[in-house]
């Protein structure tokens, strides 16, 4: 066995040893079974055996799969929690680039409108 097919498959088992999950595709490999008498065809088994382990190698690319994408995800929310924490915190200046001058001005024009319509109100409930 190559050195890179070692390391996948400790990956893989260390990966399975998390999860819960008890057979890896070398555990399947290496098992041996006692020969009796009136015993399994050995090359049906390993045969068998073979389709197993392809499943589990299948198993285990998904799943590895599956968690950088999901490592991916979380790296991508927390940037994105911090780009809104930091749009919060900014003042409204310089958020939209606003000149604080202008805003006073704006924000006076508001309050005087606001007073020009209470007046015409007052003015016209007393006609209602």
């Amino acid at each position: 066995m190559d050195e890179h097919m070692k390391r996948r498959l400790d990956k893989q088992r260390k990966l399975f040893t998390q999860l819960g999950i008890n057979l890896d595709a070398l555990t399947i490999h290496e098992k041996e079974f006692n020969v009796k008498l009136r015993g399994y065809d050995a090359e049906e088994v390993d045969t068998f055996l073979d389709t197993v382990i392809k499943d589990y190698e299948r198993f285990y690319a998904t799943i590895a799969d599956l968690m950088d994408k999901w490592q991916e995800q979380q790296l991508e929310l927390r940037d994105l929690k911090s780009e809104t924490k930091a749009v919060v915190q900014a003042p409204v200046t310089v958020q939209q680039g606003i000149d604080p001058k202008e805003l006073e001005e704006v924000i006076s024009r508001l309050e005087s409108n606001v007073r020009q319509l209470k007046d015409k109100l007052q003015h016209t409930e007393s006609y209602l």
